[in-house]
């Protein structure tokens, strides 16, 4: 038996990639129960089944038409050839059938003849019970409407014989049984093994290692042929023995437990500051607050860094960095795919792109060198320490650290230029040199579009019919200065909202899409679904903290290796000239 990575149980003989190519209606002796499967072995070694059949319809005439109720394939349901179909599977191939077009996509018996008497008139997923037509179907079957606009027809006037015995559909689909069964064999047992070892409680080092082997996995489950499997097989191969060694140092580490007397979370304040002292950044607090030993060794490690970036990204609750995607990178700056599978649509974009392009192969983040410093008088360390305890003294000098990483991180995602931009700017391109540099800047004629709001509407309208189906998920990105102006537009309208906005200010927003300011040049726009902004990081940070007995202070020094990408179609960005 194998798993899909979200966990979901894969049955015997679950076949995979259904390509439905006829919805063939039954009549007289043809009936579901005596369809024979023909399986076919093709070149690559997949079997294929190219028929199956269900038995459940309902029939009646409304006015002068016939119609049919049929159940085309229903998931999780075991048919007679022993085979079944998960709902995600019956999803696709109710989608694809549709793509393809239905007209003279059916037939009898499996004729190869199409029907004119009857038409597909639905398509669709049952998504509620409609026990008058479907009673029996379960939730997620795909199911059509068939349609008879003659009712004297041979085979309608069968239908009301009783002569109609059910449909049956013709294609081809994947075995499951033909997967690389190995390699899957081996990374759930590394899943295992770290299950059994940490227990319910994984630490966030042992969750990022758990998260690139689900990821492997769904790879494996989406391969069409045995030729991409392969071409898998050669590349995770090398990834497993890499991900072997991080499950044991990650069940080590988990292993490891809290000490006795470990620190529990908490809060207090420190010079007007909120601290929150973390029992899972121990480790960070005791290399800060280590400040006698002499020596600059790295406070951070792989682990102790995922855990600092995600200081960093919480330090401004609501802000930019809350709204993207942030993972770490594995090796040779490229984002594992499994970890932003989660990100992508089921439906492809309009273009030559698709989301299950990317979600198939690495994305590549180039990465930069971002740095920052924090300084304290020794008196003050050696204060704080003694009155708050080195664990509050470390959370203290920490989120310090990470509010001006953030900050710098903030200033590059829109504004970063490593050819012409200004010295705090030139650790990274930003999204908006991203695309300049890959001609992917749309540009909104400002003499033809006026007002704001006949600028964002142009916007709007460049995104595909599928990426606005997400629309309430959208928002606009504008510099500070361009939302003044835009507030000032609002504000100088002769409305309630004009009156509103010029005595109180307020949020704004177009079409319902919250437009928020950023760190970002002036005469762009960005929008879209933020989600598909993307912060990478090495997890070679360093952290290191100096005395300088010459200014009797103590020298925090951070180096972090982000990169910064966004995949184009998602997120669109715009120029206003």
């Amino acid at each position: 038996m194998r798993i899909y990575g979200h966990g979901r149980k894969i049955m015997k003989g679950e076949l995979r990639n259904v390509n439905v190519d006829l919805i063939s209606l039954l009549f007289d002796g043809m009936k579901p129960a005596n369809m024979k499967s023909a399986v076919i072995k093709s070149a690559d070694g997949k079997r294929y089944k190219s028929v199956s059949a269900s038995a459940k319809f309902k029939s009646e005439t409304v006015g002068n038409e016939g119609l049919l109720y049929v159940t085309v394939m229903e998931p999780d349901v075991v048919d007679a050839q022993g085979d079944s179909y998960s709902a995600e599977e019956v999803k696709k191939a109710a989608l694809n059938f549709l793509k393809k077009g239905v007209v003279g996509k059916n037939d009898v018996n499996h004729n190869n003849q199409p029907v004119s008497e009857f038409v597909i008139a639905e398509s669709y997923i049952l998504k509620a019970e409609d026990k008058e037509h479907y009673p029996n179907t379960k939730l997620g079957s795909w199911v059509a409407v068939l349609k008879c606009e003659d009712l004297q027809s041979e085979l309608w006037q069968k239908v009301v014989n009783g002569q109609f015995n059910g449909v049956s559909i013709a294609g081809y689909a994947e075995d499951s049984s033909q997967d690389n069964s190995a390699l899957l064999s081996e990374l759930k047992s590394q899943m295992e093994a770290i299950n059994k070892a940490v227990g319910d409680n994984p630490n966030q080092e042992t969750k990022k290692v758990l998260e690139v082997i689900q990821g492997r996995i769904k790879e494996l489950e989406k391969a069409d042929t045995n030729a991409d499997n392969e071409k898998l097989i050669k590349s995770l191969t090398e990834e497993v023995k890499e991900l072997s060694v991080a499950i044991k140092k990650a069940i080590s580490n988990s292993l490891k437990g809290e000490p006795e007397g470990e620190i529990k979370d908490r809060e207090l304040t420190i010079d007007g500051m909120k601290v929150v002292v973390k029992s899972s950044h121990r480790e960070i607090y005791k290399g800060i607050a280590d400040v006698d030993s002499g020596q600059a060794m790295n406070i951070l490690t792989a682990n102790t860094t995922s855990l600092f970036i995600d200081e960093v990204i919480g330090s401004q609750p609501g802000d930019t960095l809350s709204d993207i995607t942030v993972v770490p990178l594995l090796k040779d700056e490229k984002i594992d795919a499994g970890l932003v599978q989660d990100l992508v649509f089921k439906n492809e974009l309009d273009g030559s792109v698709s989301a299950q392009d990317i979600a198939a192969a690495d994305i590549t983040c180039p990465t930069g060198i971002l740095n920052a410093e924090f300084t304290l008088g020794r008196d003050v360390v050696e204060f704080y320490k003694d009155k708050y305890g080195e664990d509050a003294f470390g959370a203290y000098v920490e989120q310090h650290i990470a509010k001006k990483a953030e900050k710098a991180l903030r200033l590059l995602l829109f504004k970063g230029d490593r050819t012409s931009g200004t010295a705090n700017l030139k650790g990274l391109d930003g999204v908006i040199k991203l695309a300049t540099t890959a001609s992917a800047v749309t540009e909104i004629d400002s003499e033809t579009k006026i007002t704001w709001d006949e600028k964002f509407e142009a916007a709007l309208l460049e995104f595909s019919d599928e990426m606005l189906e997400d629309q309430e998920n959208f928002k606009f990105y504008v510099s500070q200065k361009d939302l003044v102006r835009l507030r000032s537009e609002i504000a100088s309208r002769h409305t309630q909202v004009g009156d509103r906005f010029l005595l109180e200010g307020g949020n704004v927003s177009f079409a319902g899409i919250p437009v928020k300011p950023r760190l970002m040049p002036d005469n762009y726009i960005i929008g879209g679904l933020p989600k598909f902004i993307i912060l990478g990081y090495r997890t070679d940070a360093e952290m290191k903290v100096e005395h300088h007995g010459s200014d009797w202070k103590y020298h925090w020094y951070i180096r972090v290796r982000p990169g910064i990408t966004y995949i184009d179609g998602f997120v669109k960005v715009f120029k206003v000239n």
